[in-house]
Formats: C-alpha cells, structure tokens, sequence
C-alpha cells in the first residue's frame, strides 16, 4: 500500500507518459479527481488511496515482467 503523498508525486513525475483521464476511467473516479491531486488543486481524497495504490502496483510491476 502506497503512501497518498508518494503515488500523487510518482504520477506528477511520469505523468507525461500516462492518461491520467484514462487512470480516473479505469477505477471509476469521479471526472478530474485524480487530475486535481496531480496537478495540486485538491488533495485525493481517502476513499481513492487503495484502489490507486493497488493499481499502480500493477501497473508497475506489469513493467517488470
């Protein structure tokens, strides 16, 4: 389980080659909620912190495979 902190700067950090619209899709956020956190608008909110943490784990170890 990622830290809310470390998955907003991780995102911030690759965002350029990631959909973050796509991301928000996938686990069913409401539209701009993750967008808002990245781009520091608003913070994510608490319910989103294990399914985004979850799927960036996949999602990074997808890459390792």
């Amino acid at each position: 389980f990622y830290k809310r902190k470390k998955m907003i700067n991780w995102l911030k950090e690759n965002k350029k080659f990631l959909s973050i619209r796509g991301i928000e899709q996938h686990l069913k956020m409401p539209d701009s909620t993750l967008i808002k956190a990245v781009n520091g608008s608003q913070t994510l909110p608490k319910k989103w912190e294990l399914p985004l943490s979850e799927f960036l784990i996949k999602l990074k170890g997808s890459a390792k495979d």
